[in-house]
C-alpha cells in the first residue's frame, strides 16, 4: 500500500513541476502585457422602447462621457489589438424609471480575442443615467397673426394644413415631466401689408401655459401650410401663381425649391369670379426623371369672368431646382498624429498617436475620405521644452465634417541628453635602456 502511495506522490511532483516548466516556458516566449486605450465611445444597449434617456434637467441626451480602457492580454494579442476590436457599453436591460448607476463592461469586437480587466480598468467604472417614461400627447396648434393688410383689402378665415388635409392638433412626444407642460403648438404668420393670400409653410413651437417654448419635446408634425385668404374690397386682385408641375424626379434626387416670376398676378373682373380665386395655376411642367433644374416659360390658366391687369403677363417663368438627396451618414476612422518643426536640440513624443475620430457625410464622400490614411501634422516649431495639448484637426474635403469636439493629444518636449565624454588614458613614461658594459 505504501508502494502505491508513493507511486501517487511521484505522479503528482512530476505532473506539477511539468505544469511549472511548460508556464514558465510559455510566460517566457509569449509573456502578458497591458493596453491602454483613452477617449473610447460608450455605446448603450437594452433601452426600452418606453423609456428614454434625458439628462439632469429632463431634456433628452445622446451624450456620454468618453472611457478609458487598460486591458491584459499576452504579448501576441497586444500587438495586434486596436481600439476597434474593444467596445465600452452601458447596458440598461431590466432597468425601469429614475436614476441609476450603470457598471461599464469592456467586450470584444472579435471572436479570435481573448483579455482580462484588471482592477481600475475602467475609467469611469459607472456611469449615472437617468430614465423618464417616453409619452405622446395632443394638443391644439395656435396660430397668431401679425399685421394687417392695407387698405381696400380684408383678411379671410386662416385654414391649416398637412399633406393638404385641414389640421387643428398635432402630438408632442418626449420625456414625460416635459410632454405634460405643453398647452399648445404655435405658429406665427406675418400679413402686414400684404395684397395677396398668405401660403406658407410654417415650424411649430411647442410651448407651456404661459406661451414659453418646452423644451426636449417633438412635434409631429414639426410644420404646416398656413392659408390666409387677404382679398381686395374693389375689382382687382393680387393672386399668387401656383405651377401645375406633374412627375417626379429620377430615383435619388427630389425637388428642393420653385420659383415663379413674376409670382403675383393682378386680375380684373367682377366680384364674384374674383371671390372665388385664390391661386392662379399655369399649364402643366413636366418633370419626370428630371436630374437637374428646369426652367419653363409656361402660360397661365385665366378664370372665366377675369383677365390680367394691363401691364401683367399671359405666361410666367417657372424654376424648378432639383437636387441629389442628401443622405448624411457617419464613420469611424483612424487618424495619425505627425510632428514637425521642432529645434534640433529637442526631442518630442506625442501621446496617443493615433487617434479615432468621427466624421460625417454622405457614402460616397466617407468612402473617398477612408481610402487613403488621414494624417495631422502638428507644427512644433519655436515651442522650447514642457507639455502642450493640442486639437486634432484633419483637413477635410467639402461636405465632411467632424462629429463632436475635436479630440485633443499631449507632445512633450524635452532636450536631448547630452553624452558624457570619455577620458583617454595617459601615455606611459617612456624608460631608457640601461647600457651594458662592453666585455672587451
Amino acid at each position: 500500500m505504501n508502494g502505491v502511495h508513493s507511486i501517487v506522490l511521484r505522479a503528482v511532483l512530476a505532473f506539477g513541476l511539468s505544469f511549472a516548466l511548460w508556464s514558465f516556458v510559455s510566460f517566457s516566449e509569449n509573456p502578458e502585457e497591458t493596453a491602454r486605450f483613452e477617449d473610447l465611445t460608450l455605446q448603450v444597449v437594452g433601452l426600452r422602447d418606453d423609456l428614454i434617456i434625458v439628462d439632469a434637467n429632463g431634456i433628452p441626451t445622446t451624450t456620454f462621457p468618453n472611457v478609458d480602457v487598460t486591458l491584459r492580454t499576452d504579448r501576441r494579442q497586444r500587438s495586434e489589438l486596436r481600439p476597434v476590436d474593444i467596445r465600452v457599453v452601458a447596458d440598461l436591460s431590466g432597468l425601469g424609471p429614475g436614476d441609476h448607476v450603470v457598471p461599464l463592461n469592456v467586450q470584444p469586437t472579435r471572436s479570435n480575442l481573448s483579455f482580462s480587466v484588471p482592477a481600475n480598468g475602467v475609467e469611469p467604472p459607472t456611469i449615472d443615467i437617468r430614465l423618464e417614461p417616453l409619452v405622446t400627447l395632443t394638443v391644439p396648434i395656435k396660430l397668431e397673426i401679425v399685421g394687417s393688410p392695407p387698405f381696400s383689402f380684408e383678411r379671410g378665415t386662416p385654414e391649416l394644413r398637412s399633406n393638404g388635409e385641414l389640421i387643428t392638433n398635432v402630438s408632442v412626444s418626449g420625456p414625460q415631466s416635459r410632454v405634460i407642460r405643453v398647452s399648445a403648438a404655435r405658429t406665427v404668420a406675418n400679413i402686414n401689408q400684404l395684397r395677396a393670400t398668405y401660403n406658407a409653410p410654417l415650424n411649430l413651437t411647442p410651448i407651456d401655459a404661459n406661451n414659453l417654448p418646452v423644451e426636449g419635446v417633438q412635434v409631429k408634425p414639426a410644420s404646416i401650410t398656413v392659408i390666409i385668404p387677404i382679398n381686395p374690397v374693389v375689382g382687382l386682385r393680387l393672386v399668387p401663381v401656383s405651377p401645375i408641375i406633374i412627375g417626379s424626379p429620377a430615383p435619388g434626387y427630389l425637388v428642393s425649391n420653385v420659383v415663379v416670376d413674376p409670382p403675383l398676378i393682378t386680375l380684373t373682373g367682377s366680384s364674384g369670379p374674383l371671390d372665388a380665386i385664390n391661386l392662379l395655376q399655369t399649364e402643366a411642367i413636366d418633370i419626370s426623371d428630371a436630374r437637374e433644374t428646369v426652367v419653363r416659360i409656361v402660360p397661365l390658366i385665366i378664370p372665366i369672368g377675369t383677365s390680367p391687369a394691363q401691364g401683367e403677363p399671359n405666361a410666367v417663368q417657372v424654376t424648378i431646382t432639383v437636387m441629389p438627396i442628401p443622405m448624411p451618414f457617419q464613420a469611424r476612422l483612424p487618424v495619425e498624429v505627425t510632428l514637425s518643426g521642432l529645434g534640433g536640440d529637442l526631442q518630442a513624443s506625442v501621446r496617443p498617436n493615433v487617434i479615432e475620430m468621427t466624421f460625417a457625410g454622405t457614402t460616397d464622400q466617407l468612402t473617398a475620405l477612408a481610402a487613403t490614411p488621414l494624417v495631422v501634422q502638428l507644427d512644433l516649431t519655436n515651442l522650447g521644452p514642457g507639455t502642450y495639448q493640442f486639437a486634432v484637426r484633419p483637413l477635410l474635403p467639402g461636405g465632411v465634417s467632424i462629429v463632436g469636439d475635436p479630440p485633443e493629444v499631449t507632445v512633450t518636449v524635452v532636450p536631448i541628453p547630452t553624452p558624457t565624454p570619455t577620458p583617454e588614458p595617459e601615455p606611459s613614461p617612456e624608460v631608457e635602456p640601461t647600457p651594458t658594459p662592453d666585455a672587451g
